[in-house]
This record gives C-alpha cells, structure tokens and sequence, in this order.
C-alpha cells in the first residue's frame, strides 16, 4: 500500500509539473502575440491622418477667430466664374477634357495652367485654377501669349513662403509631409465671408487655395470654389 502511495504521490507531481510547464509557455506565447500585434498596429499608419490634421488645424483657426479674408479671385486677368474674361483666352478649338479641365502652357512652356469647370456651369464659367511647373512630357496644351500665370495679388510660382503670407495673410494651416515641403492652405466658407462677399456674389459656399512649397520656393497652386 505504502508504494502504490509513493507511486500515486510521484505521478500527480509529475503531471503538475507538466501542467505548470503549459501554463507558462501559454502565458509567455499570449504575451509575445500581444506585444507582437501592438508593434504591428504601431507601425501602420493612420488612414485620412492629413486631412484628419487639416480639419483640426481648421478648427482651431475658426476658435481663434482667424479668418481668411485676402482671396484671390482672377488669374492673368481671368476672373473666377466669370465666363466673359475667360473667353479671352479660351477659344472656340478648345477643348474640355473629361475631368472638365482646359489646359495650357506658357510661352516658353516652363509653365502649366489648368482651369477647371464644374458640371453644370455654364460655357467658359472657370472655378478653379491650379498652375504648376511643366514636367518634360508634352501634352500638346496650346500655349498662351503668357510668360508668367500670376494671380490680381501677385501670386506666382518661385515665391517664398513669407512673401505669399505677406499677400494673403496669416489665417492659413500648415501641413507637412516630408523635410523641406509644406502645403499653406486657406479656406472659407459661409458666412464667413462678411469682408469679401465672394462667397454670396458667387453662390458658392466654400473657396479654398494650397500654395505647396519645397525648399521654400513655390512649385504649385490652386485656388478657387470646391464643388458644391
């Protein structure tokens, strides 16, 4: 009797023994597989981070009371959603591509102005225009008796980043997405716009305009109505 006891008492020590060992490394695995996951979650990036930072950033200018109120509204003498001065420059063989957009050179084709119409504008009504440096493919744009595409308050590419604040005030968020870039953006929307009115004159409820610099020149812009 004395040793099935000590054989009994031998197995359970046994099998506890085995149990415990399981526990641990079950515990031990959870773990790595928590810290594993966290490190996985970590590293991927948040979706809509830029434009999740821009509304906050807009937010905050509107508790501070800044607004924007030095719009530009014309380009090289094209006034927005004025169809009149846009036909000046717009002819007849024109023609409009399927994201509603015209496109252009300069005169030495260093330069690219698209202007955009929104559906159910009317002919030559312009809401956005956007200029940029011209890359080395050719489009076959027209070119335009333009040397520089310049805004009424002198916006133009090359400019620094005081200079265009100097113009349009400082009522814009600032985004960042690598050293040496920066995206100034101004945006309005009703009934903000007591100053300017260029909302209420156009029936339009939000103007916006990004200025993107890289080493603190200007390489690209746009400004003009989103679509309501």
């Amino acid at each position: 009797m004395t040793l099935l006891r000590k054989k009994t008492h031998a197995m359970l020590r046994f099998i506890i023994t085995i149990l415990t060992v399981f526990v641990l490394t079950a515990c031990h695995n959870s773990q790595d597989k928590t810290s594993s996951t966290k490190d996985r979650v970590e590293l991927v990036p948040e979706p809509d981070k830029d434009l999740r930072e821009k509304y906050e950033a807009e937010q905050k200018l509107k508790t501070n009371g800044c607004i924007f109120l030095n719009p530009d509204t014309s380009l090289s003498k094209i006034k927005l959603r004025d169809s009149e001065s846009a036909e000046t420059i717009i002819a007849d063989k024109d023609k409009i591509d399927d994201n509603d957009q015209y496109h252009y050179y300069s005169t030495m084709y260093r330069e690219t102005l698209t202007m955009t119409q929104h559906p159910g504008d009317g002919k030559y009504q312009i809401s956005i225009f956007k200029v940029e440096y011209s890359d080395k493919a050719d489009y076959g744009y027209r070119k335009l008796n333009i040397d520089t595409f310049k805004t009424e308050k002198g916006i133009k590419l090359g400019l620094n980043k005081k200079q265009i604040i100097e113009r349009l005030g400082s009522c814009y968020v600032a985004n960042d997405s690598s050293k040496g870039y920066i995206e100034l953006y101004y945006r309005l929307e009703t009934p903000n716009d007591s100053k300017t009115k260029i909302l209420e004159s156009n029936n339009m409820p939000i103007y916006y305009a990004s200025y993107k610099l890289w080493n603190d020149r200007l390489k690209k812009f746009e400004f003009g109505f989103e679509y309501p």
